[in-house]
């Protein structure tokens, strides 16, 4: 039975304090059961940010609480660190490229003991965070071998990185402005708001989530034909051809084509993915003469 609080006759107890009313117990929080290993990086961000405008968007006023639009604002960048995870994970797992970018990176005796094989590349993301612009592109060079130089998506992760210092704010101050966030987003417009809170509206919000869309959607893209072009033209360390062994041959490299595709494709995208198919016969119209071991159509 819970003991009531009391203030004790100690002269340092300020406050009542009790016993919890049980003790936590973190292995009931987790669904053993998930499992979002055919879903896409991307099918999984619009899933979770869709879920997350229809918070929101059926509030009754434009105002939202304060603590509302915090947890708000820490959901859509968490969405957007989770797909960077899936995508660099699922990258080393399925490119010859990227795995060559980590043969020199260290795995914990844990990590290599209990992962299983298709998530085992998450282990050496352990000490990584994309939280920021900074972080994406460098995550992205380490383990992927792709430098970002698209100045819409640079620009794009400049704002991200402003909505980064609000979410900072969020984790570490309960909304308010400290000043090294002030200072990254500009010292001398922002210095009035200085342990001011961050105070969110349904449009405010609606602004983050279409920035972030747009964001995610870009490097998805952007990644895919580094990856891709990558595949076809570049040649991995000691290896006497140019690519990965594309025939060019639809029906030989179908298998191939699609373990790259569903890194990439949407299927819950409002406009889907073109088919593997249809993808395969544009990549090989454009790579066809590059690195094929036969010339079949």
């Amino acid at each position: 039975m819970t003991k009531p609080a009391t203030i004790s006759e100690d002269w340092a107890t300020i406050v009542a304090v009790r016993e919890p009313k049980e003790r936590f117990d973190t292995c009931s929080l987790f669904n053993s059961s998930h499992d979002d290993s055919c879903i896409s990086p991307i099918d999984q961000f619009i899933e979770n940010a869709l879920g997350l405008n229809k918070l929101w968007a059926t509030h009754p006023t434009e105002e939202l609480a304060p603590e509302i639009g915090i947890l708000f604002l820490l959901g859509y960048v968490s969405a957007v660190e989770s797909y960077m995870r899936a995508l660099v994970r699922r990258l080393i797992y399925c490119d010859q490229f990227s795995q060559e970018c980590c043969e020199k990176l260290q795995l914990s005796y844990g990590a290599a003991l209990h992962h299983k094989a298709d998530v085992l590349p998450e282990a050496l993301l352990e000490e990584t965070v994309f939280s920021g612009k900074a972080e994406i592109i460098k995550a992205l060079e380490k383990f992927v071998g792709f430098k970002l130089i698209n100045k819409s998506i640079v620009d794009l992760l400049e704002q991200y990185e402003m909505v980064c210092q609000l979410r900072h704010c969020c984790v570490h101050r309960f909304g308010k402005l400290g000043a090294k966030n002030a200072i990254a987003l500009g010292l001398q417009s922002h210095k009035e708001f200085l342990e001011k809170p961050v105070l969110l509206t349904k449009s405010s919000i609606s602004s983050i989530a279409d920035l972030l869309f747009v964001l995610v959607k870009s490097i998805n893209n952007d990644v895919f034909r580094h990856v891709m072009q990558r595949s076809a033209t570049g040649k991995l360390k000691g290896s006497g051809q140019i690519g990965i062994g594309w025939t060019w041959n639809k029906a030989k490299d179908k298998r191939l084509y699609q373990s790259y595709y569903l890194v990439f494709a949407s299927q819950a995208d409002a406009q889907i993915s073109p088919s593997s198919s249809d993808l395969y016969e544009r990549f090989r119209k454009i790579h066809k003469q590059a690195g094929s071991r036969t010339r079949e159509k």
